[in-house]
């Protein structure tokens, strides 16, 4: 299989944090291709890291404007629409979470023999009542692997071209996160996710189970933790 990961990376100080280096050396077997796009400035040992050792094909350096989506975007554009369709799948994926913690070559198995998947996550998020606004239901964007049954697709390149790069993060949540899912479903293309979190939500209060039920995410087979995780379930 002909993979591409778009791997976005953030951090205030400029660097590049440890458990970034892993999980690059770690997942990088998985695909033909990685794009590291960092939307902050990269230090020059970082940089000779990433190309020298990791040996990771394109490393990108741009501004946080419009945060992962945007960078995403930038990542496309940069590669060529025409030429991520000839591969298998696209995966994008940031550096919030801590891992894998095995090997996720079974899960990109699973889901690449399932004709029923067109794009895949580790879990989805319910939809609820926020307000006076309703998010959709929907897979989180932390990691999204998307088929070539969609990625050939009018309604994916239409999406991601459109994409804006706002200065405020909740716009990006409110526009792109908690939309594309739909925007997807509704055009056709089904999705699955290795945690299915809808059927647990009468189980438990917060509907976000990323960063308040990590336990949960364990024993349903995600391989990664959210760093925010261990902020707010210390326990």
């Amino acid at each position: 299989m002909e993979r591409i990961l778009l791997y976005t990376h953030f951090n205030k100080l400029h660097q590049v944090s440890g458990h970034v280096f892993y999980q690059l050396k770690q997942i990088k077997p998985l695909f033909s291709t990685v794009v590291f796009i960092s939307n902050s400035p990269l230090e020059k040992d970082d940089k000779t890291k990433l190309q020298k050792e990791l040996n990771i094909d394109i490393v990108i350096e741009r501004d946080n404007t419009g945060f992962d989506f945007a960078a995403w975007r930038d990542g496309m554009q940069f590669i060529g629409f025409d030429k991520i369709q000839g591969y298998d799948s696209l995966t994008i994926m940031n550096d919030t979470c801590f891992g894998p913690l095995w090997d996720m070559e079974p899960l990109y198995e699973k889901y690449e023999s399932n004709n029923q998947v067109d794009f895949w996550g580790m879990t989805n998020h319910r939809g609820i009542q926020a307000g006076n606004f309703y998010i959709n239901e929907h897979l989180q964007s932390y990691f999204i692997s998307f088929k070539k049954s969609i990625t050939q697709s009018e309604v994916f390149q239409t999406f991601w071209k459109s994409v804006q790069s706002y200065e405020e993060v909740q716009k990006v949540i409110d526009n792109y996160e908690t939309q594309y899912t739909k925007l997807f479903v509704d055009a056709g293309f089904k999705y699955d996710s290795v945690l299915n979190t809808l059927p647990l939500n009468d189980k438990f209060f917060h509907s976000n189970f990323t960063i308040h039920y990590p336990h949960v995410l364990l024993d349903g087979g995600v391989p990664f933790i959210k760093i925010k995780t261990f902020d707010l379930s210390q326990h």
